[in-house]
């Protein structure tokens, strides 16, 4: 019997066909990308080159049963029988809500709270989550040298979604140039949520980059400078946060991991979640 022999071609069209991974984080190692360029044409100017140092990120976005083992609550609009919403992606989570949620599982988990508020990691020091703008939350602060889990920065988020270092196919989605092979969209989703994990992932072993729940950033939203930067974090101050990703409700266009959402950082919606990342 002939041994099968793995060339490096072989390897990396495997690779950037997202064969599916083992859960949990994946690394991300760190490299230079041309943040808003779009194969189908439809960039977001400046086109410039930003470096983003490796970091962790989730293989899926945070779980409805993620939050309620961290939170004790069930704030998503959609659910599904028995055990089987544990599965979905939280929806409806502010983006108050997730800084919230990042502190307490670094503090369940022994690891350094990446936020503060008015010098304090605790969450339970806060407050009350805001359900409107709150100019003492929009003071907080993060921790670039913690290692505790975090929202990623937008420059961050479009890296990986377009594959990082790992994948030199420069696709329309995360992963692919056919939406419904990497997204639950509005073509496809009947209108809701859908089980992370069910469509095929990008290059990195990352799933639902492109579509199921659009997803919170870090970052106050600003326009780009037209500057080369390393490890941007967004504008200094702002009135809405970003949120990146397609979701369950938007159509194709929409679901281009060069696409920038921006809202209110109090705002929740039924196709609107996050995803965690560490640093390194």
């Amino acid at each position: 019997m002939k041994k099968a022999i793995l060339t490096a071609a072989m390897f990396l069209a495997a690779v950037c066909a997202g064969f599916a991974a083992a859960p949990g984080f994946v690394r991300v190692e760190g490299g230079a990308f041309e943040r808003g360029r779009c194969p189908s044409g439809w960039n977001v100017t400046p086109v410039r080159q930003v470096t983003v140092s490796g970091f962790y990120m989730g293989r899926f976005p945070v779980t409805q049963g993620e939050w309620y083992d961290v939170m004790g609550t069930r704030p998503s609009y959609f659910t599904l029988p028995g055990n089987a919403w544990r599965n979905l992606p939280v929806d409806s989570a502010s983006w108050y809500d997730a800084i919230v949620f990042a502190n307490r599982l670094s503090i369940a988990r022994g690891l350094t709270p990446v936020y503060s508020i008015a010098g304090s990691t605790n969450p339970g020091a806060w407050g009350a989550v805001p359900t409107s703008r709150n100019a003492i939350w929009d003071t907080v602060t993060m921790n670039s040298n913690a290692n505790g889990y975090r929202l990623p920065t937008e420059a961050e988020w479009e890296f990986a979604a377009r594959g990082g270092t790992v994948c030199t196919g420069n696709f329309r989605y995360s992963g692919s140039n056919v939406a419904r092979e990497v997204a639950w969209h509005a073509e496809n989703s009947g209108r809701r949520t859908h089980p992370v994990g069910q469509l095929r992932p990008n290059a990195l072993g990352l799933y639902d980059m492109s579509g199921n729940v659009r997803e919170w950033v870090w970052d106050w939203h600003g326009p780009y400078p037209i500057i080369v930067q390393t490890n941007p974090t967004g504008a200094p101050s702002g009135s809405n946060r970003v949120f990146r990703g397609g979701s369950w409700f938007v159509s194709n266009w929409a679901l281009r991991p060069v696409n920038r959402n921006i809202d209110f950082p109090a705002s929740g919606f039924g196709d609107l979640g996050f995803r965690l990342v560490r640093s390194l």
